[in-house]
């Protein structure tokens, strides 16, 4: 259970892991690098993002140009930026932000 670790923990757990399995092995606990962090599943994915960054390791990040790349209204304005066909499409916090969309609609 992580609810209460914060990413400054998980982050210490992790190293401390890759020394232990360096230990057991036979080999000084500096002899593994984290090079990566891969989400096992969707649900993991903004975890992945922030511990990758907090490790220094490649990553499409939490920050910057990936920040939303998971947006699907996100993705349709890029594609539409980079002049293919997207989707109409609205979005607001209140119904009535979309509402006029969603009665011209077709």
């Amino acid at each position: 259970d992580l609810d209460h670790w914060t990413l400054g923990e998980l982050e210490t757990e992790v190293k401390k892991a890759a020394s232990a399995a360096a230990l057991k092995n036979n080999k000084p606990a500096d002899y593994y690098t984290i090079v990566g962090c891969i989400a096992g599943g969707e649900a993991g994915v903004d975890m992945a993002d922030m511990l990758s960054e907090k490790l220094g390791v490649l990553s499409n990040g939490a920050q910057g140009v990936f920040a939303n790349r998971r947006d699907k209204k996100v993705q349709q304005e890029l594609v539409r930026d980079r002049g293919m066909r997207a989707v109409r499409q609205a979005s607001g916090e209140k119904f009535e932000e979309v509402e006029e969309f969603l009665r011209t609609e077709q």
